[in-house]
């Protein structure tokens, strides 16, 4: 099991909790051609968010893993997931904190949506007026 956040395009229509579940719910559907990998395919704004991560969580997949990862290095590793409008990322549950942290600070920074995933929550931010976060919505208990 791991520590799952995402980051996302911001678009105005997802402020509806409803609509944005809708969205969710068909971005995590990755097709079998393994382009779930290319970080080209997704917004400038989330390839610039995933170039900075990638500093300080190094891919497990895809074409900037490295070969021969040290054991050591296993925990500052992250397997990101890139869709048109949404990168995925997991952690290990060792690095929660210091993951969510930062992407929640590069989300911040970049202009990007962020989502935990992991938390109770499930709570969605997007950039203000101002580039700080802002929280817009929460998954409510008994949501499915």
């Amino acid at each position: 099991m791991s520590y799952d956040l995402a980051v996302f395009d911001p678009r105005a229509d997802l402020k509806n909790r409803t609509a944005f579940d809708a969205w969710y719910d068909t971005t995590e559907e990755y097709g079998e051609d393994g382009s779930y990998n290319d970080d080209k395919q997704t917004t400038p704004a989330l390839q610039s968010w995933f170039h900075e991560m990638r500093e300080h969580f190094i891919p497990r997949n895809g074409p900037y893993s490295p070969s021969g990862l040290e054991d050591s290095d296993i925990e500052k590793t992250a397997e990101y997931n890139f869709g048109p409008d949404l990168i995925y990322v997991s952690f290990s549950w060792a690095q929660a904190e210091a993951a969510y942290n930062l992407c929640f600070s590069m989300a911040a920074k970049h202009g990007v949506g962020f989502l935990d995933a992991s938390g109770e929550e499930g709570a969605a931010w997007f950039p203000s007026e101002s580039g700080a976060l802002t929280k817009v919505h929460v998954h409510q208990s008994g949501d499915e």
